[in-house]
């Protein structure tokens, strides 16, 4: 089987620059891929604005291969750091370890890219052909993107930011900005008081809930990325908030192992809302038995009331 490169979104996106600049030469690009495949490239090192590598070639000392790419300036990471800690998906994604199909478009926000614009790859290669980019170049490419499928961390790296340094500024960035926006919404007064929200507000979409396909999976480590992401501003401990979320996983779990055919709830579910006199009725059981079925269903958040003593209603 023939050895695939870019197997990752972020190693098709390089191999994308890669074509891109290569379009002129595009019959060197397949001997490229030969190359790589044929485990030709060797000694490839990624460091801050510059790949080197050396390629077998015809010649019994291999060719020495370089490409070059401008770092990222302090005071762009700072914007870069700021940007992507204002998507908690992203941070939480990065720090799992993972690069975010979307990150780009975050990043461009703030003018940047972590991949090679038109004119920003530069690559060098000491064989004696005069294209550019040659096979040699092309081999390091395409085994740059299968190193970037393994660890994407690399491509921050050679903007100037390694996986460490990026996480630690990822981690202080967030808590900055997120004790900054608490400032800035007490001083606007803006925002909508929790009060005048409702349960059944909450809940509430124009689509059709029942449309939408779920697959529920027990989670093996809710908290995961809680403890990635680190503790919140004005907590010391995270161990309160692990609990709380793994009481909510526990009970989330539960209900969808357990409610899905629950009569009662595809009842309400139908009508919108109920007394129990009309549910008893509708499902053919006394009311008493349908008040002791609603209170777990209460107590896991699945059904709310509204009114008191016989004016109660139950909504799902």
């Amino acid at each position: 089987m023939a050895t695939k490169f870019g197997l990752t979104w972020w190693g098709e996106r390089w191999i994308a620059a890669l074509e891109a600049l290569g379009r002129t030469y595009a019959n060197r690009l397949p001997r490229g891929r030969t190359y790589a495949r044929n485990g030709s490239v060797a000694e490839l090192i990624v460091t801050p604005g510059r790949v080197t590598a050396r390629v077998a070639g015809r010649r019994p000392t291999p060719y020495r291969v370089s490409l070059q790419i401008p770092v990222f300036t302090d005071a762009q990471w700072t914007a870069a750091t700021h940007a992507l800690a204002g998507q908690l998906r992203h941070a939480a994604a990065l720090l799992d370890g993972r690069m975010p199909e979307d990150i780009d478009e975050t990043l461009d926000a703030v003018g940047l890219s972590l991949f090679p614009g038109p004119r920003e790859l530069t690559t060098t290669c000491s064989c004696p052909d005069i294209a550019n980019p040659c096979k040699h170049v092309a081999a390091v490419h395409y085994t740059l993107a299968q190193t970037f499928d393994v660890d994407p961390f690399l491509l921050s790296t050679l903007r100037g930011r390694d996986r460490k340094a990026l996480l630690a500024a990822l981690r202080a960035a967030r808590t900055g900005q997120a004790a900054q926006k608490t400032d800035e919404t007490t001083a606007a007064d803006s925002g909508r008081a929790i009060s005048t929200f409702t349960a059944q507000s909450l809940f509430t979409s124009p689509s059709d809930f029942a449309a939408i396909l779920v697959h529920p999976a027990e989670p093996s480590d809710p908290a995961a990325a809680l403890r990635r992401l680190g503790a919140p501003p004005g907590l010391d401990s995270l161990t309160e908030l692990e609990n709380a979320v793994h009481h909510a996983a526990t009970r989330a779990w539960r209900i969808a192992q357990d409610r899905q055919d629950d009569p009662l709830l595809e009842m309400l579910h139908e009508r919108g809302s109920a007394t129990t006199t009309e549910l008893a009725t509708a499902l053919g059981t006394s009311a008493t038995a349908v008040r002791l079925a609603l209170r777990p269903l209460i107590a896991d958040g699945l059904v709310h009331r509204t009114g008191h003593a016989r004016s109660t209603r139950y909504h799902a």
